[in-house]
């Protein structure tokens, strides 16, 4: 192996502004500050271990690089932000990544992620300290997960054929009283329905044929079904509705086999968009679209998840999962966050359901926990906060390549978390009665579809700034201000689409 690279610093012009140079590493402090802690505390042994190598260059690392970047793109549309971003990540990744594993010899498993310029790869920890000496390496996570094939043919169940849209009206359908309680059927009734919105639902998998569901799924146009084929180059075969980023397959329709919990997915997709066809409107955007992504609580799953919401044109992801006990990675997933934000991803995800079993401080997880996530937590019908909604704050302090936010204030604003409200019954049709599932799963897809709504009448607003408006009109509740127990208060998506459109 090669003992040392050159670093090639590759951004487009534009955002040349944005990368930052190569850290200084002296030599004999190499491996507290290049490799992990954790990662070296598995050193015992020859075996390899997987790992996640992040590469030099970068676009937003560290303390504020979101907040500047956001002040230098003050203005600018989100369709131009998302084009610069990912040409300058995808084109730093290119260079880097080959200089990288041209010094590894060229592993054999090795796969790239260019929303964080990484190489996911196992090594030995010989060959991991080796890495380390390159310049070209910034820092070296462990990583639990054996790698998956990405090329594995995988049939999609049931296509659901592209439809055209009816304009929406709740007129004769039941809408709950969740929706209205956040001013959903006072923003459709403004033209604030969803209609252009891409949503990434990133869960365990969804039911797209539920008939409340049928008519919102996303297609990808540049893809035939079930015909073993890679149609559109993008790396994956047969993805129409989506991908299954943790088994490597294109089905994303849900399973029952996996129990109590294998409805969480249609579940989570008919709050943000659930169009009433069977009688009652469970989304709040019910003209969006849903696209649907699989990762299995994976770091590397995550990444393509993400990659893949930017490339195919999603405006909104929303992640109803929580990870404890990341450590260090935090930062890594912090990091494919900010950038999936620069490039116009809004990214929402439940506050979590951890108040009465952990302690303060630790209650917000992954990716709840990650300032640019809008994190939402959960109150009763009576405006009460729910006992186990997780509270604030969130440490960074003690991450690498951030160590800042001592205390950062989360959750960011509040939903209703269930369970009085219907949702969709998973195996279709119809309907859950109210009294079923709850949780701040639920939560976090109010404030999906309210992003939707806002980017249906502002499409250009950038990723950022459509967390601030959810924040800047959301409806306070007690203690006065924003707080550690709701954030900035409870929804009010038609006044989200007010100020959006700039009343």
């Amino acid at each position: 192996m090669r003992k040392a690279l050159f670093l090639v610093a590759a951004a487009s012009s534009v955002l040349l502004s944005g990368w930052g140079p190569p850290k200084a590493v002296a030599s004999d402090s190499l491996q507290e500050t290049t490799i992990d802690g954790a990662l070296r505390a598995r050193f015992e042994g020859a075996s390899p271990i997987p790992v996640a190598i992040l590469l030099q260059t970068q676009l937003l690392l560290g303390p504020r690089a979101l907040d500047d970047f956001a002040s230098r793109n003050s203005g600018r549309a989100r369709s131009e932000l998302r084009s610069e971003v990912v040409g300058a990540l995808k084109s730093a990744a290119r260079s880097e990544q080959q200089l990288l594993l041209g010094a590894l010899d060229d592993p054999a498993g090795a796969r790239s992620l260019w929303i964080a310029n990484a190489v996911f790869v196992s090594l030995t920890p010989e060959e991991i300290r080796s890495a380390a000496a390159l310049d070209v390496v910034r820092y070296i996570y462990g990583m639990p997960a054996a790698p998956v094939s990405y090329l594995r043919p995988g049939a999609v169940g049931s296509v659901v054929s592209p439809r055209p849209s009816s304009p929406f009206t709740p007129s004769g359908k039941r809408v709950p009283w969740n929706l209205e309680e956040i001013g959903a059927p006072a923003a459709w009734a403004e033209g604030a329905t969803g209609e252009g919105v891409v949503v990434a639902m990133i869960d365990n998998g969804t039911n797209y044929e539920h008939p409340d569901l049928a008519q919102r799924v996303w297609t990808n146009p540049h893809e035939v079904p079930n015909n073993g084929q890679d149609d559109d180059d993008n790396g994956l075969v047969d993805d129409y509705h989506g991908f299954d980023f943790a088994r490597g397959r294109a089905e994303v329709t849900w399973d029952p086999s996996l129990g109590r919990g294998a409805g969480h997915g249609t579940w989570t997709s008919g709050i943000v968009l659930g169009d009433g066809t069977g009688g009652t409107v469970t989304g709040v955007a019910p003209r969006a679209r849903l696209m649907v992504s699989i990762v299995g609580g994976r770091t590397y799953a995550m990444g393509r998840a993400l990659e893949y919401a930017l490339e195919e044109g999603a405006d909104v992801a929303t992640m109803s999962f929580s990870l404890p006990g990341l450590g260090n990675v935090r930062g890594l997933w912090r990091l494919m966050a900010d950038h999936a934000v620069a490039g116009g991803l809004v990214l929402v995800s439940g506050a979590g359901n951890f108040q009465q079993s952990a302690p303060e401080g630790i209650q917000q997880r992954i990716p709840e926990g990650i300032p640019s996530v809008i994190s939402v937590g959960g109150v009763a019908r009576s405006l009460e906060l729910m006992p186990y909604s997780s509270l604030g704050p969130v440490s960074w302090s003690s991450v690498a390549l951030y160590e800042d936010h001592p205390a950062l204030i989360k959750p960011d604003v509040a939903a209703f978390p269930g369970p009085d409200y219907p949702l969709l019954r998973p195996e279709g049709p119809g309907y859950l009665d109210p009294g079923g599932p709850q949780g701040n799963s639920f939560s976090g897809p109010h404030a999906a579809g309210v992003a939707a709504l806002v980017l249906s009448v502002a499409p250009e607003t950038p990723a950022w700034r459509v967390k601030a408006i959810l924040e800047e009109t959301a409806r306070d509740l007690p203690p006065e201000a924003r707080d550690l127990r709701t954030g900035s208060g409870l929804l009010d998506a038609a006044a989200a689409v007010r100020a959006a459109r700039g009343g």
